[in-house]
C-alpha cells in the first residue's frame, strides 16, 4: 500500500529512479561505516614518506616523469594533486602522522 502510487506510471519510467535510488543508498549505507576512520597510509606524512621512499628506490618512473619541473613539462595539469584519491578524503584533510616529524607538511604537497 505504502508503493501504491508509484505503479500509475510505467515501469520503464520508474526502473531508472529506482535503480538510481538504491545505488544511492546502497553507497551511503556502506561508507557510513567508515566515517571518523583515519587510517595512516593516507595522512599527508605518509605520502610524503611514500613519495621519498619510491623517488630514493626509484620504482616510479610515472611519477618521476611527472614530477619534473613545471618549467620541462610546461602546464600540465595533474590529476593526482587536486582529485581525491581515497574514499576518506571527507574527512582527512587535515590529518597528520605524528609518527613521521620529518615528512610535516601544512597540505599535501605538489611538485610545483
Amino acid at each position: 500500500p505504502y508503493w501504491a502510487w508509484l505503479q500509475k506510471f510505467p515501469m520503464w519510467v520508474v526502473t531508472p529512479f529506482l535503480t538510481l535510488w538504491a545505488i544511492t543508498t546502497m553507497v551511503i549505507f556502506q561508507n557510513a561505516g567508515s566515517i571518523g576512520i583515519k587510517p595512516k597510509r593516507y595522512t599527508i606524512e605518509w605520502v610524503q614518506a611514500t613519495k621519498e621512499r619510491e623517488r630514493q628506490e626509484n620504482t616510479n618512473p610515472v611519477t618521476r616523469y611527472l614530477d619534473r619541473r613545471r618549467t620541462e613539462r610546461g602546464g600540465t595539469w595533474i590529476a593526482q594533486y587536486n582529485l581525491p584519491w581515497h574514499p576518506y578524503w571527507m574527512w582527512m584533510r587535515d590529518s597528520h602522522d605524528e609518527d613521521f616529524p620529518e615528512y610535516y607538511l601544512p597540505k599535501p604537497g605538489h611538485p610545483h
